[in-house]
């Protein structure tokens, strides 16, 4: 093959070595540790950051100088992700829900740091929360963390409640992991967000591992939180059948466990 046909710009990969290092390392750089990291000078550095900032690829806090992702490398990993099946059929069950049930709808995945929100369906009047696209759930303060922590492989949960990326003290909930088990859902009502209540419930593969969270949230006044109620019925209805198309047999769903 003609060299000169595999021939890079090599401007353009040196960049995005220095992207991939402020998103590897997860939270805000300096740009002298991004410059150490990169082998460059800071001045160099600096140059790509400035194309990086103007494109919304990177930001910088405007306080402390710091650089860290910006919007367009989350709708860039949001589409990435989009492409995996598990992925978008949820996103096309949420966009179901919402309609039929008028509440937000959210799909979750395990992130780096936690239960992380990829997809925010809306219903015409939208709940005024300060949670969306690319937001961490806690794991044992939301209905969605305690699906994960119930469901997820055990050796996993087990290194990440040892990493530093764990922030929370304690595993005291309102409902024992092992109830959401049996239930095959998880409630939440004012545990994560005052006046908002929330049901979520495991999507499974084949081989009965968590591959996502669906979760229903809407103001406390005007959702219906009982385990017998619409909500929880439309909720458990979908997220079964998506475990379905994936191949689990959902009779085994409330008795399933954490993959060993």
């Amino acid at each position: 093959m003609d060299k000169r046909a595999q021939a890079g710009v090599q401007s353009v990969e040196n960049g995005l070595d220095l992207m991939l290092i402020v998103a590897h390392n997860r939270r805000p750089m300096k740009i002298t540790d991004i410059a150490e990291q990169a082998g460059i000078s800071p001045s160099k550095a600096h140059r790509y950051l400035v194309s990086f900032l103007r494109t919304g690829f990177i930001t910088q806090d405007p306080e402390t100088g710091l650089y860290g992702m910006g919007s367009v490398a989350l709708e860039f990993s949001l589409s990435c992700l989009a492409t995996i099946e598990p992925i978008s059929l949820a996103t096309r069950e949420a966009e179901r829900l919402c309609a039929a049930l008028g509440h937000t709808v959210a799909v979750s995945v395990w992130g780096s740091f936690g239960p992380t929100v990829v997809r925010w369906e809306q219903p015409a009047r939208p709940v005024m929360v300060n949670v969306g696209l690319g937001s961490v759930f806690p794991l044992y303060r939301s209905a969605t963390g305690r699906v994960f922590a119930a469901f997820m492989a055990r050796e996993q949960m087990k290194a990440y409640l040892a990493s530093p990326v764990n922030r929370e003290p304690s595993a005291d909930t309102p409902e024992s992991i092992e109830q959401v088990r049996e239930r095959g859902m998880a409630r939440a009502v004012g545990d994560f967000m005052e006046g908002m209540s929330a049901f979520a419930a495991p999507v499974l593969d084949d081989r009965g591992r968590l591959v996502l969270t669906m979760t229903v949230l809407g103001y406390k006044a005007g959702f219906d939180h009982r385990w017998s109620g619409p909500v929880a019925a439309a909720l458990q209805s979908a997220a079964q059948g998506l475990s379905r198309t994936l191949g689990y047999e959902h009779q085994r769903l409330a008795r399933s466990r954490a993959v060993t």
